[in-house]
């Protein structure tokens, strides 16, 4: 994303719970933009503070399966799994 581009977003955990960190990274900077513990999911809206990588970290703590899906809106150049 470029700064000060905007980007809506929904969040949806199916089959149980996960905690994320929201950030932005790029050109020797680093942002948290939200963090949530055993979210079930959300939604909201974040401008990127500079020029850089924008997106989602997810960790599952319980023992079952969950699938993530994210929609998002907005100024973003791409939507990638780092994974």
């Amino acid at each position: 994303m470029e700064e000060g581009g905007v980007a809506d977003y929904q969040m949806i955990v199916e089959g149980g719970r996960v905690n994320f960190d929201l950030h932005g990274h790029g050109g020797g900077q680093s942002v948290t933009y939200e963090r949530g513990r055993g979210s079930e999911g959300g939604a909201g809206s974040f401008t990127a503070e500079f020029a850089g990588e924008h997106g989602w970290f997810w960790r599952n703590r319980d023992s079952n399966a969950v699938t993530v899906t994210v929609r998002v809106r907005g100024d973003n150049s791409e939507f990638r799994d780092a994974s």
